[in-house]
């Protein structure tokens, strides 16, 4: 795996999709049930953005195609919205300037995961520099909010973040385009896929990339 590649993988739902998880587990614990709502509500905006947009133009062609936008990067999304936020609630203790430098080195994080989105041929530049914006803004969002309360412990997510670190490895990617693939298609009637090149329909019907025993609900490889 290339160091582009490895960086990209860092976006993916394996990893960020856990973390954004026990991030909200450990704020209902530390914290109060209130945070983690407000910090499931904006990630949540955040996911639905990115799997809208992707579908849209899955399904019915729906983009920008002078600016190559298909819909926002998923990976760039997620990075930025979770990363900037687990390094400042893990710093909570560490004293403000500290904090803020972590938090700033999340947002670099997510904006190199962002980059290598682009050199590994997934996204555009229009998409990963959306995504990225994007997460930013859901991050800053709770970050500003989140200042109004102090957390009682940080090993529980320090764990968290270790565990996420020594998991990755060995846990496999989650396709998470072709469920998008398939929502798509379920939800337009459509058996054909939308391009990015050309901006038309495939010339013919998606098959998933597997032998046929292995797909599940007509689009989705198992």
């Amino acid at each position: 795996m290339t160091s582009w590649a490895f960086l990209s993988s860092l976006g993916g739902l394996n990893v960020t999709g856990p973390l954004a998880l026990c991030i909200a587990a450990w704020l209902a614990g530390a914290a109060s049930l209130r945070p983690a709502l407000t910090w499931c509500l904006l990630i949540g905006v955040a996911l639905a953005l990115a799997a809208g947009s992707q579908v849209a133009f899955i399904g019915w062609g729906v983009g920008v195609q002078t600016l190559g936008f298909t819909g926002f990067s998923g990976h760039a999304i997620r990075a930025a919205a979770v990363f900037p936020v687990a390094l400042f609630l893990l710093t909570g203790r560490a004293g403000e300037r500290t904090q803020r430098c972590m938090t700033v080195a999340g947002a670099l994080l997510a904006s190199g995961i962002a980059v290598a989105r682009v050199k590994v041929g997934a996204h555009t530049p229009s998409e990963a520099l959306s995504g990225c914006l994007l997460g930013l803004i859901i991050a800053t969002l709770f970050i500003e909010r989140a200042r109004t309360f102090r957390d009682h412990s940080i090993w529980p997510l320090l764990a968290v973040i270790l565990a996420v670190a020594v998991v990755l490895p060995v846990i496999g990617t989650v396709h998470s385009h072709q469920l998008l693939t398939a929502t798509a298609l379920k939800l337009s009637g459509h058996d054909r896929v939308y391009l990015r090149h050309g901006w038309r329909p495939a010339s013919q019907a998606y098959v998933p990339p597997c032998p046929s025993e292995r797909v599940r609900f007509d689009y989705v490889c198992t």
